[in-house]
């Protein structure tokens, strides 16, 4: 936990915005590394919305976001918890004055693929410049499919 506190940390530094779906539970009591802590909130969902990516020397795409780590705990999927993480991303890239954002998806999620084609993203065609990318982040094992969204002020209000 220690190593992925410090890995969020860093991306946060570098600009990255990560949004999180929280809602009040019952307080539960766990041990972690060693020591007792109660939680009043269960973590229902995260995304990472960042720039990082997007300004690797090894590819041309550029003025936009990236999406990723888009998660949402089993309990709660299918419940539109994704496509709210979704719109808040969207919000804030909107913010930031990005002219879309592009994600990566693994091509066995279908329900995630599903998600992003109904919110507006578009699988990009796989050019060399949508290739180094992919490749520039290390996941052309994956074979992942490369979906973009352009978003400006009026795709965002109205989702």
């Amino acid at each position: 936990q220690q190593r992925l506190a410090m890995d969020l940390r860093r991306r946060v530094e570098r600009g990255s915005a990560i949004l999180v779906a929280m809602a009040p539970s019952a307080i539960v009591s766990t041990i972690v590394g060693g020591t007792y802590e109660e939680r009043s909130q269960a973590l229902l969902g995260t995304v990472d919305l960042s720039t990082q990516e997007l300004e690797l020397p090894t590819h041309g795409l550029s003025n936009g976001m990236y999406l990723s780590h888009m998660a949402v705990a089993p309990l709660f999927r299918r419940q539109g918890l994704g496509r709210m993480l979704l719109n808040a991303a969207e919000a804030e890239a909107v913010q930031r004055g990005a002219e879309g954002i592009y994600l990566h998806v693994e091509r066995v999620n279908a329900a995630a693929i599903h998600l992003y084609r109904t919110s507006g993203f578009a699988r990009q065609p796989n050019t060399p410049i949508h290739a180094s990318f992919t490749r520039a982040l290390k996941l052309e094992t994956r074979d992942p499919i490369l979906m973009y969204k352009h978003v400006n002020k009026l795709s965002c209000a109205a989702t």
